[in-house]
């Protein structure tokens, strides 16, 4: 088996999208080095022609892509690729020779049927989402499924303990209600030290909420990290909890930000239901679910005024850095005889 990768493709991307990858080529690295397996690159002619022909099929119902399949022989081994978002149409990698790894999965009931079509020729499909797995495992499919969590790189693993400039730091995507009692806590301690994040001129910059002073001018995943890492208490949510995401429709995935916010050493101010993913991640032993403003003022204060308690933190991880995910891919892949 190899794992097929973008780290190419997404040189050229527009910068907001840039990085957005990178959390996947740490996954890639830990995976390879642990399955001993090489980790090659998706050509931008090949992901060019993909796109183009998910097109054509979608206006025309014209599968090109089946001749390009018959013609290339460049991936003769099973390839591991890591799907960002679903597919809802047919492509090039629907054949049984990919492995696809769904990240995200915000499909309506109404949309199923193109996900079936989209990976029909796929052998096995990974699914991240707990929650999504055991709706899918009910349905009747012409391809297996099986459950692939996601994780953090290994190389976040320290015994380091980090300074903490910042009361709060907001990055990412954001939960409308939290952010209202955000405003609303602000107000009442108007001293805090609240770092936002804006988008200007094709970069993100992080400044101090109270004065508007600028922290820092950065896109990069390293970038990120730092800034959570400077920031006692940090927010979380699911994507579909409170319409954080409008398009989730009503799926909640854990996303890698919650143990980035772990290994941070970050008190984690979250919302979030109670599924078979967030199960699944024990989220209940690292934060309870913010019910309302006074919760949310509580934890603050907590956050604010006291440590997270580091040991519980680094054990919780060990479980989930990729190197002890590993374990579940190699399970797979010798269940279904994949090499």
């Amino acid at each position: 088996m190899k794992i097929l990768s973008k780290r190419v493709v997404m040189k050229d991307v527009a910068n907001k999208k840039r990085h957005c990858f990178d959390i996947i080529f740490e996954w890639e690295d830990i995976l390879a080095k642990e399955l001993n397996c090489e980790v090659i690159e998706r050509s931008k002619f090949e992901f060019a022609f993909d796109e183009k022909c998910r097109k054509i099929y979608k206006k025309t119902g014209i599968p090109i892509f089946r001749l390009y399949n018959v013609f290339n022989r460049r991936h003769e081994k099973n390839m591991l690729m890591f799907d960002a978002s679903t597919k809802k149409q047919d492509g090039i990698y629907n054949n049984k020779r990919y492995i696809p790894c769904i990240i995200d999965y915000f499909l309506s009931e109404s949309e199923f049927p193109e996900f079936v079509n989209a990976y029909r020729n796929n052998r096995l499909v990974l699914i991240s989402n707990k929650e999504v797995y055991e709706y899918l495992k009910d349905k009747e499919l012409p391809f297996y499924i099986e459950h692939f969590p996601l994780s953090l790189s290994d190389e976040y693993r320290t015994d380091e303990v980090y300074e903490k400039k910042y009361d709060l730091v907001i990055a990412g995507r954001t939960n409308p209600l939290l952010m209202e009692y955000v405003e609303k806590y602000e107000k009442k301690y108007p001293n805090l030290k609240i770092v936002r994040r804006r988008y200007v001129n094709g970069h993100f910059e992080y400044y101090m909420s109270s004065t508007g002073e600028l922290i820092s001018v950065g896109d990069s995943r390293e970038q990120y990290i730092e800034l959570l890492r400077s920031s006692k208490a940090a927010l979380y949510t699911t994507p579909g909890m409170d319409g954080t995401r409008p398009d989730a429709n009503g799926w909640n995935q854990v996303t890698p930000r919650f143990l980035e916010e772990v290994a941070s050493q970050c008190h984690i101010i979250a919302r979030f239901p109670k599924n078979a993913d967030t199960d699944w991640y024990e989220m209940d032993s690292i934060c309870k679910c913010v019910q309302n403003y006074e919760d949310f003022e509580n934890k603050m204060n907590e956050a604010i005024s006291g440590d997270v308690d580091l040991h519980k933190y680094r054990a919780y991880l060990e479980k989930h850095y990729t190197s002890a995910i590993a374990h579940i891919l190699k399970q797979i892949t010798e269940k279904y005889q994949i090499n």
